[in-house]
């Protein structure tokens, strides 16, 4: 998982040359999903082994305090908190990653009010582009559903137009901010009937 965080961290394409520590997006983006929400942890396999993941949490809020008591403080202990004064001293990338370590971003509560979990997708490109997304992200459903959820969001890039045109395709809804705020994110999200 932190291999394929790497290989598609830079809008689906791989991240390897923007980051000087390859395991950060996996520090931050899939690694904890798999210990803190193994539940709602999907992997895809082919023949070439793991090519993709999709990992979420049931409960955004109850997720993000999970992280803050049990996986952010050894990473904080590990990796510098850069203020802004330091950027440009340091990798680029890196150092946004470190920022996030030491100040995680809280969903908006406009957004977890309807949509209370959450999700990451990420496929490796030899199983990009044919229906294995659209498969896996349904699967996620069907198990969020089966735990309880009654709707979900994710965040894209807005660089990422690929991914915002399958979520699309896949059904899911832009959502808008209620509070007026300006976000670097596309939000997208769904509504999980029977949950």
């Amino acid at each position: 998982m932190y291999q394929i965080a790497v290989e598609t961290g830079d809008s689906g394409a791989d991240a390897s040359r923007l980051y000087r520590d390859p395991k950060l997006l996996g520090h931050i983006y899939a690694a904890p999903y798999a210990l803190f929400a193994p539940d709602l942890a999907l992997v895809l396999e082919d023949d070439f082994g793991v090519g993709g993941y999709i990992v979420g949490a049931l409960d955004t809020r109850a997720f993000e305090q999970i992280l803050e008591e049990k996986w952010w403080p050894a990473l904080r202990a590990s990796h510098a908190d850069i203020s802004d004064d330091l950027v440009g001293v340091t990798a680029g990338d890196d150092v946004d990653a470190w920022r996030t370590i030491h100040h995680p971003r809280r969903a908006p509560d406009w957004l977890v009010k309807h949509h209370p979990s959450h999700l990451h997708i990420n496929l490796l490109p030899r199983l990009q582009g044919g229906g294995y997304g659209g498969r896996l992200l349904r699967a996620w459903i069907e198990r969020a559903r089966e735990l309880g959820s009654t709707g979900f969001h994710l965040g894209v890039s807005q660089d990422n137009t690929r991914a915002a045109g399958f979520y699309e395709r896949q059904g899911l809804t832009r959502l808008f901010p209620k509070d007026g705020s300006d976000d670097a994110a596309i939000w997208f999200g769904g509504t999980i009937s029977g949950g």
